[in-house]
């Protein structure tokens, strides 16, 4: 029960008030003395859920909601590792890519073939 009260959620919800100690139902004293002695305050959701976080997941989640301008995003670097995936190709294409030298001299061979089977009287 702690975990999942205590929150990092993945999906950060509209933040509506911050509540005093008193004001939080369903914790028993005992997890509110124990989340406050930890730096946690709670925070009440617009769906009615009370989280716990800590005042700078707090501004962070407020910071994340305020958009930026198009001239700020413009001239500002894109952050590092901004999530950009690495392309997967298949694998006969990897394959190629990886030994086209071999795959040349084996077509280099299998023509030199064909070319003394269809014409012997050009070597001989």
């Amino acid at each position: 029960m702690i975990k999942e009260d205590l929150n990092m959620s993945k999906k950060p919800g509209a933040i509506l008030q911050e509540l005093e100690l008193k004001d939080v139902d369903g914790f028993s004293e005992a997890q509110k003395s124990y989340y406050s002695s930890l730096g946690f305050k709670p925070y009440r959701y617009a769906s009615g859920k009370i989280k716990w976080l800590m005042p700078d997941q707090h501004s962070l989640r407020i910071q994340g909601k305020h958009k930026r301008s198009f001239l700020a995003r413009l001239f500002t670097p894109p952050p590092l590792g901004s999530g950009h995936r690495r392309k997967h190709r298949p694998a006969l294409l990897k394959l190629i890519q990886r030994n086209w030298i071999m795959f040349w001299a084996m077509l280099l061979i299998i023509a030199a073939l064909i070319v003394l089977i269809g014409y012997p009287h050009l070597v001989f």
